[in-house]
């Protein structure tokens, strides 16, 4: 009997121990060469994000932290970095396994690429101390406005004429 409450005791004192060694974040995805990876984080002031990428293959990865919205992957046609990555960019990494330490200076969403520039298709692990939030940039463009403009006056029109021939039939 006092077997059971002893190993009792040991479980509820295992209950107590804090887990130490926790990240917030963890992603893990495979991708090919020239594809990217967004992710988003709201930072405040003197808010520090730390970043590290690591890969099990020989892909070579490129970590990238921008301070406005991103409307481009930055990855040309034969997959290699579009230069203009590197004006655009508050921060950014080109190391084996990249890492990125930045202290936010002002409030705002700050948004990060994963490339995988050559050596793919590899699986990398990203881990963080804050929470990301993935985000997708959009495929397609804005609709054009001019064809907006010139369907709805087709469709107007067609709306009209019918409108009117049955009034004329009702007559």
């Amino acid at each position: 009997m006092n077997y059971k409450k002893i190993l009792l005791s040991i479980l509820l004192l295992f209950l107590l121990l804090p887990i130490t060694d926790v990240v917030p974040f963890s992603y893990i995805d495979n991708i090919k060469n020239g594809n990217y990876v967004f992710f988003l984080v709201d930072l405040d002031v003197d808010v520090n994000l730390e970043l590290n990428l690591v890969h099990t293959g020989s892909g070579n990865f490129t970590l990238f932290l921008f301070d406005t919205r991103p409307e481009l992957s930055y990855v040309n046609d034969d997959k290699s970095l579009n230069e203009n990555i590197f004006t655009k960019v508050v921060s950014y990494s080109l190391d084996d396994n990249p890492y990125i330490n930045y202290t936010a200076t002002e409030p705002r969403i700050y948004y990060i690429e994963i490339i995988l520039v050559s050596g793919g298709p590899d699986t990398f692990t990203l881990t963080a101390n804050e929470d990301l939030t993935r985000y997708y940039l959009p495929i397609i463009p804005g609709f054009p406005l001019e064809y907006l403009i010139i369907s709805l006056s087709f469709v107007l029109a067609v709306v009209f004429i019918l409108n009117k021939k049955k009034i004329k039939i009702i007559k």
